[in-house]
């Protein structure tokens, strides 16, 4: 069994969080796995388990879709419209990311993890193949203003499943495509839910991530043995210097 593990970021997210949490994963992954780390526009510093990929270089059809919402926002004056486009923006590395994964990679899993997920320990024996349950895919449903949305810190997928091409093509209609700009939300999580309520393929739902919002984790029960990962969610880790809407400094603001 394999496991290869991606994520990306850019140089803020790094400096804030990213480099500090991946640390963890350093330490508490099995030998095994593989990470990869996607970089936007930066050279960051890891160990020797962290293999750096340069972002632009590797997931070349995002520049297409920036492109296409920078052209889009040039025309728009209203501020929620703009912030619309920004979140579009900020969650289509993850989407990309992890496309290029699932088209490239030879592991039998590929696991996309966000940054600002950290491991507490080291995961259960048959962990990956339990939450999965023989399923494709595996993810955390939630309702995010009325709409169905998986917890997208984490979307591990069997890429050996014999569903995985319904994921790898629904991902290019969002992103490649563009059609998640023609979402109400266009919010990733949103997205990958559709996998499920439109039945594309069959994703086991569970709860796989412990919650910590404000510094505060969530609670757990003593019997949930397949939580090993915290995900630091929400804006307010990113101090009054970063955009809740981008999670980048004014400077590093791409639209």
């Amino acid at each position: 069994m394999s496991v290869h593990v991606v994520t990306t970021l850019h140089e803020d997210g790094y400096n804030l969080y990213g480099k500090q949490y991946i640390k963890t994963w350093e330490k508490f992954f099995p030998e095994d796995w593989t990470i990869d780390y996607y970089a936007e526009g930066h050279t960051p510093t890891f160990g020797s388990r962290v293999r750096v990929l340069d972002f632009n270089n590797t997931c070349t059809e995002w520049t297409e879709y920036y492109n296409y919402i920078q052209h889009q926002v040039g025309s728009i004056k209203g501020k929620k419209q703009i912030n619309r486009y920004k979140k579009a923006l900020r969650w289509s590395f993850k989407m990309f990311t992890l496309l290029h994964a699932l088209k490239t990679s030879t592991s039998d899993y590929v696991i996309w993890l966000d940054a600002d997920v950290y491991a507490t320990s080291k995961p259960k024996d048959r962990w990956i193949q339990t939450i999965l349950n023989n399923k494709c895919i595996a993810g955390q449903l939630e309702t995010v203003r009325g709409f169905p949305h998986i917890e997208t810190g984490i979307i591990p997928i069997n890429r050996t499943h014999s569903e995985t091409h319904k994921i790898i093509d629904w991902i290019e209609q969002g992103y490649v495509h563009k059609k998640i700009l023609d979402e109400a939300k266009p919010w990733d999580g949103i997205w990958i839910a559709k996998l499920n309520s439109l039945r594309i393929v069959d994703m086991n739902i569970l709860s796989i991530l412990i919650r910590q919002k404000n510094n505060i984790q969530a609670k757990t029960s003593s019997n949930d043995n397949l939580k090993w990962l915290v995900h630091n969610v929400g804006d307010k880790k990113f101090g009054n210097a970063y955009s809740g809407r981008s999670g980048r400094s004014k400077q590093a603001e791409l639209i």
